[in-house]
């Protein structure tokens, strides 16, 4: 008996974008992407998406994640601050850093079941730096560190900062990894917020984002092939990359933002697979 020929598909590459609380929306588009059982080859992930990434790539699947953050609460969320000397940073991220350690089960790179590269900063020249390798905690905690909020990390003899800051959807990352079709999560453009009196983090947050929006316009331009899933979460008077407790808002926000995005993704796919 003559064997069909297996049907090629594309490599397909996901990317996280940053966003602070933002990125738990990153959970609503996993639960879609698993729900039309679309195959994920790599992933790339800055700031928050490093951490939603590294929780993804590391066990194949989004429910624990989920229910890790649904569980949050102002009161839990604030349990991880830890302040600093104010010359320095306003959090020094050691407790955030334990609670990473604790849910990635203080895993590493080599425990990934799906390839994973986290993009952090160097603080001293500017540089972006591509995390593959090491302790998953250690390079989430790297990418999240908002500057003059999170005091920098340390690792590898380099100070390093939130990825968002140089990279805040590495697209270019993921398809540099081998991936055929970038599905990309953009978090940073497209969302607005309404101050009534702007308070000092606020200010940094919000001027991060903006500062970061028009870099990630220019590297979604250059890359081909791309499927852009942008979800709106902001309620245009709070900032919303700071509210780690409004979880299942988010969650909602980016199980929409899928379903819209699902048809091109399915589109893309066959396309790839009948040429």
């Amino acid at each position: 008996m003559e064997q069909k020929a297996a049907v090629k598909r594309p490599k397909i590459g996901l990317t996280l974008g940053s966003g602070g609380a933002r990125g738990i929306a990153h959970i609503g588009v996993l639960k879609v992407l698993e729900k039309y059982n679309i195959p994920i080859d790599y992933i790339a992930g800055a700031s928050s998406g490093a951490f939603a990434g590294a929780y993804y790539s590391l066990n194949d699947e989004i429910e624990g994640f989920e229910k890790i953050c649904l569980s949050l609460t102002k009161k839990k969320v604030l349990s991880f601050i830890d302040p600093i000397n104010p010359k320095k940073a306003l959090i020094a991220g050691n407790k955030i850093k334990q609670e990473i350690r604790r849910i990635l089960e203080n895993k590493d790179f080599n425990d990934l079941k799906i390839p994973l590269t986290i993009v952090a900063t160097n603080l001293e020249n500017g540089q972006e730096v591509r995390i593959k390798k090491g302790n998953l905690a250690d390079a989430v905690r790297a990418s999240i560190g908002i500057p003059g909020i999170f005091y920098p990390a340390r690792l590898d003899d380099k100070w390093l900062v939130d990825g968002g800051l140089i990279n805040a959807t590495p697209v270019d990352v993921v398809k540099e990894m081998g991936a055929d079709l970038v599905i990309a999560v953009d978090l940073t453009m497209g969302n607005e917020t309404k101050f009534k009196d702007p308070a000092i983090v606020g200010t940094l947050v919000q001027s991060f984002d903006i500062m970061r929006t028009e870099l990630t316009r220019l590297k979604i331009q250059s890359v081909k092939n791309l499927v852009l899933i942008q979800p709106i979460v902001n309620d245009r008077n709070e900032i919303d990359s700071l509210r780690f407790y409004d979880a299942k808002r988010f969650i909602k926000a980016g199980e929409d933002a899928a379903e819209k995005a699902m048809p091109e993704i399915r589109r893309k796919i066959k396309e790839f697979s009948n040429n």
